[in-house]
């Protein structure tokens, strides 16, 4: 396999976790909350571990840990500009700060764990 198409392939997580969150994102306030989606407490969960996987799958791609959380804070951002344009959603900074928190937190897990990671990953191949 050529290494430009490797390097490709590196992003599909993070359009992936993009795409879910994009989805989610899009759909109508009254609809989250007839399926019971609608409390606070699981808007802010969804919001900080959503953008804790984006962070990671960033630097994935990536492999640099203040790129992954610049772009993290940056597709939050946009997402909640988004939402400004969908029926009964509006954008929130509060939103945003618990984005960019994901952010940095998923930072902090891909500089400390992800080499410790990739070493399992790699003798469990071996085997």
């Amino acid at each position: 396999m050529s290494k430009g198409l490797k390097s490709y392939k590196k992003w599909i997580p993070a359009v992936i976790v993009m795409g879910v969150i994009s989805i989610l994102s899009s759909i109508k306030g009254p609809y989250i909350d007839a399926v019971g989606l609608g409390k606070e407490s699981y808007h802010i969960n969804a919001h900080f571990f959503l953008f804790v996987a984006l962070c990671i799958s960033y630097y994935y791609a990536t492999g640099k840990v203040a790129l992954s959380v610049v772009l993290t804070i940056i597709f939050g951002i946009f997402d909640e500009l988004h939402q400004i344009f969908t029926p009964f959603r509006n954008a929130s900074l509060f939103d945003i700060q618990v984005d960019s928190l994901g952010a940095v937190i998923g930072g902090i897990i891909s500089w400390k764990f992800w080499p410790k990671i990739q070493n399992k990953l790699k003798n469990l191949q071996k085997k």
